[in-house]
């Protein structure tokens, strides 16, 4: 067995979409219940194209199947699908403005084998290059376990409104890029 961490293309797209429906559904019902999951994945939870087309969404395979993504973005949107904050595209300024950590989801059957960090690392090392000098994210509940551990601070929590009025409780986190070690 021999993972391999690669960007993603278009043509993971349907792979990646699957992965991300099972990953939030089943790794994330401990912290939000059906009904908020079901609203969640696909509009706050979701594949953005944008990410792919930019060469900023990782994705890690095993024996050809994807078992885990993650991107970052040096635009505005901060989180969700393609249709979610559609108009927030603009281009961040490095040194200036904060990166994105966006869409990370790991298949069920290979969680907790240190797949989102390493996923995370390959973000963070790629923000970096590109010459940010900070990042930030919006975190599930269960997403805030990994990132605080690796140096990610809480900035704030509070709720995100889906459609239909579904309410999902997110956590803004943040994290120095351009230095090393805890904040």
């Amino acid at each position: 067995m021999t993972d391999i961490l690669r960007l993603a293309t278009e043509a993971d797209s349907d792979a990646l979409a699957s992965l991300i429906r099972r990953s939030a559904h089943e790794l994330q019902a401990a912290d939000y219940p059906p009904e908020v999951l079901n609203v969640a994945v696909g509009t706050a939870f979701g594949l953005d194209p944008m990410l792919i087309a930019d060469g900023t969404y990782f994705l890690i395979e095993r024996d050809g199947e994807a078992i885990a993504c993650g991107g970052w973005s040096f635009r505005a949107k901060t989180y969700g699908g393609a249709d979610h904050l559609a108009d927030a595209t603009a281009r961040m300024q490095p040194g200036i403005d904060a990166a994105r950590i966006r869409a990370f989801f790991v298949s069920p059957d290979h969680a907790r084998q240190g797949l989102g960090g390493r996923l995370l690392d390959a973000c963070e090392d790629a923000a970096r290059g590109a010459g940010f000098t900070h990042a930030e994210m919006v975190a599930t509940l269960a997403g805030e376990r990994l990132y605080s551990r690796r140096g990610w601070v809480i900035d704030r929590s509070y709720t995100e409104t889906l459609p239909g009025g579904v309410q999902l409780p997110v956590i803004r986190m943040t994290k120095r890029l351009d230095r090393t070690g805890d904040e």
